[in-house]
C-alpha cells in the first residue's frame, strides 16, 4: 500500500516549529511574497521544511497565516504564522506548480509524543518557569490538562532541542529532557530578578 502524500507549497527558513508555536515574519523576497499573498487568499497551509543542506530528509512544520500585522507600499509584509502539525518531507521541488516559490510532497508524521502527558516533575517546574517569567501563579490541575508538547512549544528551545525531543522514544525521557531544559531557564530567570533587586540606581 503506498503512502499519503500531500503536495505543498513549502518556505525553507531552516526553523523547526511545534504545533501551537508562532513565529512573526518579515516578508520581502518577491516569491515568497507570492506565497503569503496567495496562502492569504486561498486559506492555503503550507510547510518550513527545516534543513537547507538536506531538503527532501527530515521534518517539515506544517502551518498556516495566522494574522498579517503591516503591509509596505513595496509589497512587503509583517505575518504571524502558527504551527498546526508536524510531517515528514518525501520530495522536494524547486517551483510549486509554475510559482516562484518552492513545494513538496510531505507525508503526515503520526507520533504518539503529539499526545503524551507531562511528567509530574515537568509540570512543577513548568508551573515554576511561568511564576517567574510574567508573575502569575498557574492551576497546577490547569497544567496537567496540556500535553507534553504543548509545554514544549511554550519556551525558547532551539529548533534542534525540538527535534532531538520528538526523537525520544518515551514520555519518561521526553519529561526528563524538558525538565531539565525547563530548570536551566528557571535559573537564568532567577538570576536576571536577583540583579533587578539589587541594582540601585545612583
Amino acid at each position: 500500500m503506498q503512502e499519503e502524500q500531500l503536495y505543498i507549497p513549502l518556505f525553507p527558513l531552516d526553523i523547526f516549529l511545534l504545533p501551537g508555536e508562532q513565529m512573526p515574519l518579515h516578508i520581502f523576497e518577491p516569491r515568497y511574497r507570492q506565497l503569503l499573498e496567495e496562502v492569504e487568499e486561498l486559506g492555503l497551509e503550507f510547510g518550513l521544511p527545516f534543513g537547507h543542506e538536506a531538503p527532501n530528509l527530515g521534518y517539515v512544520s506544517v502551518c498556516r497565516l495566522l494574522k498579517v500585522t503591516k503591509r509596505y507600499e513595496s509589497g512587503e509584509s509583517d505575518v504571524i504564522i502558527e504551527a498546526l502539525r508536524i510531517a515528514e518531507l518525501k520530495g522536494f521541488e524547486p517551483a510549486f506548480s509554475g510559482k516562484l516559490y518552492p513545494g513538496g510532497f510531505v507525508k503526515e508524521w503520526k507520533n504518539e509524543v503529539l499526545n503524551r502527558k507531562p511528567s509530574a516533575a515537568l509540570v512543577e517546574v513548568f508551573i515554576e518557569y511561568i511564576k517567574l517569567k510574567y508573575g502569575t501563579q498557574p492551576l497546577s490541575s490547569n497544567i496537567q490538562t496540556y500535553r507534553l508538547i504543548d509545554l514544549a512549544a511554550s519556551i525558547a528551545l532551539s529548533s534542534s532541542d525540538k527535534i532531538k525531543l520528538i526523537q525520544l522514544d518515551s514520555a519518561d525521557r521526553q519529561s526528563q529532557f524538558l525538565t531539565k531544559s525547563i530548570h536551566y531557564l528557571n535559573l537564568l530567570l532567577a538570576q536576571e530578578k536577583s540583579y533587578e533587586n539589587g541594582f540601585i540606581l545612583n
